[in-house]
């Protein structure tokens, strides 16, 4: 198998890259025994089985746009300047710098070059395939091995379609001439890509019978073909509602589409082990949550107890919560109350917040145990946004009253009408749903006009990558209130 000159240069790239401890480890393979390594059906089926912990280590890292975006989406704050946070959610917003001396420019480029990198693992394999390599006794775990090989196409490509404005499509039936010199499409056309493959992944695990290597996808227990099926179709939900750039474009969806693949879904509860030898990290989930980085932004607790202000101009320090004021009890229990503030303040009050993310204190420091990565919550609010769109306002309120709104929050039952409908679905999503899926909170306040005015709706091509394809400085951008058009930087926002 030959490496491409684009894959080669682009895990230059990544390898050059300062990573910390919690890091996606990417092997190497731009060195002379990669087609030795890669000429048996042991080190293939090793290369597949990797790919989705690489997938999942890889957008929840440390070092790539979580932090950032979670933070642009104001349901984090941080005035560090840590993997973009303080650039994201400075005020007025800022473009995103795209240059190639940027100092977090390595936030947007290792999520681009991780995303290409596992995608041209997983078609290595599924070359080897065609050629006539076989997994287990006479081909009897090749369906297998083709499934999860495709479902890392599928994870990777999407999650370039939802975080840039383009990308290239590449897979093992992409020409060499193609693979050197690639032709950038759309995030659209990369969307459409990464449900094809979910799609195939369905397909083949619907006609065929298996259970996955241990660790391949480490849930807790066994995962076979019907619920490698569920979780493709979880994943198209995803996809296909948090794609849309803007309100306009999230009206337009196929959304009784997303409402079948919500309801053939499963959630997907990962069993983090860093210290375990299986290397399931979230990286980005520490800093996030451990005391002294970043906080819950007060938009976020101001919809759970309406006396704390959404926005802190003044970097006010508020007291503990009173029982009396919350309307949803989720304040008192998923959430922590600190009585002072250590961002700079140099850099903005705006930025200062009471509270931190306490839910997964179990899991902190030992850094073991289940992580959500899809919960039920975001299936049913799917299901529910759809019966929204096409004003079925009852069929989606009885979805939102038989949540965790109710048995986790004690709070009020929304009425069948579109306002309350939308600002409950708002809600959970927030609430409910912080921090699970990679850049949720950012694509569901993008899809409704809600970013701040100016905050970018997309990444550009990181700089490394434009200066590889023989792109000429100044390299393009987004975001900036001065280039706010609703189309690549929000000129909408919740405030």
């Amino acid at each position: 198998m030959k490496l491409n000159k684009i894959k080669n240069l682009l895990l230059v790239a990544l390898l050059a890259t300062t990573v910390s401890c919690g890091d996606l480890a990417v092997e190497n393979l731009n060195n002379p025994d990669t087609e030795r390594a890669l000429a048996s059906s042991e080190d293939l089926r090793s290369l597949a089985n990797g790919t989705i912990r690489d997938w999942y280590t890889s957008v929840h890292t440390y070092s790539t746009l979580q932090m950032a975006t979670t933070v642009g989406a104001d349901a984090a704050t941080a005035s560090w300047g840590n993997q973009g946070m303080q650039l994201m959610g400075t005020e007025p917003r800022p473009a995103w710098d795209n240059s190639p001396a940027a100092p977090y420019g390595s936030t947007s480029r290792v999520l681009f070059n991780s995303m290409y990198s596992i995608n041209s693992s997983a078609s290595d394999v599924l070359k080897s395939l065609e050629g006539g390599v076989n997994f287990g006794d006479e081909g009897s775990d090749n369906a297998m091995i083709s499934a999860v090989s495709k479902l890392a196409q599928g994870l990777s490509i999407g999650y370039i379609g939802l975080h840039f404005d383009q990308g290239y499509i590449a897979d093992e039936n992409t020409s060499e001439a193609d693979l050197t010199d690639p032709t950038l499409v759309p995030y659209t056309d990369l969307m459409d890509h990464a449900v094809t493959k979910l799609e195939e992944v369905i397909t083949i695990a619907e006609n065929n019978t298996f259970t996955l290597d241990d660790n391949v996808i480490r849930t807790g227990g066994p995962v076979d073909n019907e619920m490698l099926e569920q979780i493709a179709h979880s994943f198209i939900a995803r996809f296909l509602a948090y794609a849309p750039r803007n309100a306009s474009q999230n009206s337009s969806v196929d959304w009784n589409k997303v409402a079948t693949h919500a309801q053939n879904g499963t959630e997907l509860i990962i069993e983090v082990d860093q210290w375990d030898g299986g290397f399931w990290y979230n990286g980005a989930k520490a800093y996030l949550v451990f005391p002294g980085w970043a906080r819950v932004d007060h938009y976020v607790i101001n919809m759970m107890d309406p006396t704390y202000p959404a926005h802190n101009p003044n970097g006010n320090d508020y007291p503990a919560p009173d029982s009396a004021n919350v309307v949803d009890e989720r304040l008192l229990t998923d959430y922590e109350h600190l009585p002072s503030n250590n961002f700079r303040p140099e850099r903005g009050l705006y930025f200062f917040s009471s509270f931190r993310y306490s839910r997964n204190d179990d899991w902190l420091g030992v850094y073991e145990g289940p992580l959500v990565e899809i919960s039920q919550s975001e299936l049913d609010m799917f299901r529910a946004e759809a019966h929204y769109h096409a004003g079925n306002y009852q069929a989606a309120a009885d979805i939102i009253n038989n949540s965790e709104r109710i048995t986790r929050g004690n709070m009020d039952p929304v009425s069948p009408t579109a306002e309350a409908v939308w600002q409950g679905i708002h809600h959970e999503r927030l609430v409910e749903q912080f921090l699970t899926g990679s850049g949720n909170e950012f694509f569901h306040m993008r899809k409704n006009d809600l970013l701040q005015e100016g905050t970018a709706l997309h990444f550009p091509i990181p700089a490394a990558t434009l200066e590889v394809l023989g792109r000429t400085q100044p390299f393009y951008t987004f975001g900036g209130v001065e280039n706010a058009d609703g189309v690549n930087t929000s000129d909408g926002g919740w405030r």
